[in-house]
């Protein structure tokens, strides 16, 4: 029989795989990045605004969510697997070392490197969806793919 404490340790996690995922979605979407960024009181949001910046983004990721380790303290608490952390290195690694060349979002969108950062992040959401089988975790993915579609 599960313990209070247990119950609330299994929606903490929860809580943080669905921040984990939506936050590597906006590093995957250019699209979003470039409405978010940029053009946030002219866009029609089908929602809510998506309120962020460049800066915003790398907080949630990394601030947040804890993971200037290198996922190690993210797969000893049971947050992801040992292949989650594994298949997110790549993108995790561009993101950690990237360097804004200004504070100007268009520029930083325009940036190559920063390309090869969204680029490594789709790929890690292409794994994200095909493995993720939590119901919670895979109707956000869908919710956000069709309301910010790549």
């Amino acid at each position: 029989m599960l313990e209070v404490a247990d119950i609330s340790d299994i929606e903490l996690k929860q809580r943080w795989r669905l921040y984990w995922i939506q936050s590597v979605f906006e590093f995957s979407n250019l699209r979003l990045q470039r409405m978010s960024w940029i053009e946030a009181s002219e866009v029609s949001w089908p929602d809510e605004p998506w309120e962020s910046s460049f800066e915003a983004c790398n907080d949630a990721y990394f601030e947040s969510l804890d993971l200037y380790d290198q996922y190690e303290k993210a797969v000893e608490r049971t947050y992801v697997t040992p292949d989650e952390a594994e298949h997110a290195k790549s993108f995790h690694q561009l993101a950690l070392a990237y360097i804004e060349p200004d504070d100007d979002p268009v520029l930083i969108l325009g940036d190559e490197t920063w390309l090869e950062v969204v680029e490594a992040a789709k790929e890690f959401w292409e794994y994200l969806k095909t493995h993720v089988d939590a119901p919670r975790e895979k109707e956000l993915i869908k919710k956000l793919e069709n309301e910010f579609p790549l």
